[in-house]
């Protein structure tokens, strides 16, 4: 049973993302990527592949912003995301949270901006629409009206219950649970852009028989490193031809 992330591997989102994010630390409500100030938006980009709970955009976007003036391609080595990531206080929980009502606000005070921040991976995204939205099941830090909402905007009706979120701070660990107990499959498969979310995953759900086959998105938000590493830990790195492949075969 095949499972996808969202952001990275279906959706690309990283500018909306980032404006969110600069909407949740500064408390502002910009809605183009020149309303910024800086480097932040670059900077959050650049480095964006050291996220993966949604709160801790929050954090990456704060260090953006005390550092504007930076070059736009300097990026955080990950010991040293994670000394930022790591000194921050508030719960990750409470951050999320911050995250997704700044993300209300937007969609509130400009619904059409918003959307039109966000484009879909092609030609993947067609695939999955030519094989019917009923059989797609996602598994996200986004929140779930974010993601069931850009799925319908883009021609893709994916059902509500077969989209495990973010929402509440919940973790992929926690929905890929949920997921099991509802499918009850033997083996899934499921496709992210995020090392640190496969190795996570790889811990918890392999440590005596592999239920979970991990595959690595190329196109989605990689650091410099991600594709060598995840090679030595036996990950495939994919291409979209890849998934389309492995698509087809589990649709047959």
């Amino acid at each position: 049973m095949l499972l996808f992330d969202f952001d990275g591997v279906l959706l690309n989102s990283v500018v909306e993302m980032s404006i969110t994010a600069y909407n949740g630390v500064t408390g502002n409500l910009a809605t183009s990527p020149d309303e910024l100030p800086g480097h932040a938006i670059e900077l959050f980009i650049t480095n964006r592949y050291h996220v993966q709970a949604a709160g801790d955009a929050l954090t990456l976007m704060r260090w953006c912003v005390e550092h504007t003036d930076l070059p736009p391609d300097q990026r955080l080595e990950t010991d040293e995301y994670l000394v930022i990531r790591d000194g921050v206080k508030t719960p990750l929980a409470d951050r999320t949270a911050h995250f997704f009502a700044a993300r209300t606000r937007f969609t509130a005070h400009d619904p059409v901006q918003w959307l039109l921040l966000n484009s879909v991976y092609q030609p993947v995204w067609e695939t999955l629409r030519n094989e019917g939205a009923e059989q797609v099941v996602i598994l996200t830090y986004k929140n779930r009206e974010a993601t069931v909402t850009l799925c319908h905007h883009f021609g893709l009706p994916v059902l509500n219950e077969n989209v495990y979120s973010g929402d509440h701070g919940t973790t992929k660990i926690a929905n890929l649970l949920q997921i099991q107990d509802h499918f009850k499959q033997g083996r899934y498969t499921f496709i992210d852009d995020s090392l640190a979310n496969l190795q996570e995953l790889d811990a918890h759900f392999n440590k005596t028989e592999p239920v979970l086959d991990l595959l690595l998105a190329s196109w989605g938000y990689n650091g410099p490193d991600d594709a060598s590493l995840a090679r030595k830990a036996g990950y495939p790195f994919i291409t979209q031809e890849d998934l389309i492949a492995k698509i087809g075969s589990k649709s047959h």
